[in-house]
């Protein structure tokens, strides 16, 4: 494989350090250790990782798992958890972030290859797959929506939300709902300039229908949506707040 730029999530320092050591012996190179999502994110935006290794258990108010939900927002690349942690609870919290691994400690460089080789296929596939879906590029403020063999015009001002369904997407209108083969990924980049925010790993909304918000939940027609902790604090920065 060529070699990766790999960002490194690892707050203690020993491990951080075996980690560089077999990425570089991998020929790879490790743009960034961070002890904390906010390093993460930091590091993301000045390197451009192709690859992350994010540790669950890390320093700060945000966890490891939180922090994929943010690099799957904001940045395009796979992610592979690693942990000491293997109990179901932990597993089925991870996996519902989408990684494209999962490294159990204590790992060693054949584990560590493995995991890359195998998340950077899987992404690749991804990819493609992307390409062949069903959300066409916004054209006069409005998208085209691949429900069964038609195209359906909808206007972007009258989406309400989009809500993941497995493999799928819900597009929500005030009168009626369009299932669309696609990742919510692809939603929030087609989405991306508009009027539009991921709220919670199922949901992405449009911020001008939104009626009131509580708590962790927000109200668009009459739909009780949730806030992700992980999301919440960019939403309220998009709100207009007196």
């Amino acid at each position: 494989m060529s070699q990766l730029k790999v960002l490194v999530v690892e707050d203690d320092p020993m491990i951080a350090d075996s980690v560089k050591d077999i990425l570089g012996l991998l020929n790879h190179k490790v743009v960034g250790v961070a002890e904390d999502a906010e390093s993460a994110i930091n590091l993301c935006n000045e390197h451009a990782p192709e690859i992350a290794l994010l540790d669950i258990q890390i320093g700060g108010d945000i966890d490891g798992v939180d922090l994929a939900e943010l690099i799957n927002d904001q940045f395009d690349i796979p992610f592979i958890f690693t942990t000491a942690f293997a109990d179901n609870a932990t597993v089925s919290r991870a996996k519902e972030r989408g990684p494209f691994g999962y490294l159990v400690k204590p790992y060693g460089v054949k584990d560590i290859n493995a995991a890359i080789e195998v998340a950077m296929s899987a992404f690749g596939r991804l990819k493609s797959a992307q390409e062949k879906q069903g959300i066409s590029k916004v054209v006069d403020n409005s998208l085209f929506l691949k429900v069964d063999s038609k195209l359906i015009k909808i206007k972007i001002d009258d989406l309400l939300y989009i809500e993941a369904k497995g493999d799928y997407a819900l597009f929500k209108t005030k009168e009626k709902g369009y299932i669309v083969h696609s990742t919510m990924k692809r939603v929030q980049e087609r989405l991306n300039e508009y009027n539009f925010a991921k709220v919670h790993r199922s949901y992405v909304v449009n911020l001008s229908k939104i009626i009131d918000i509580e708590e962790s939940n927000l109200l668009i027609d009459n739909k009780i949506i949730p806030i992700s902790r992980a999301n919440k604090d960019a939403l309220i920065k998009r709100l207009n707040l007196l």
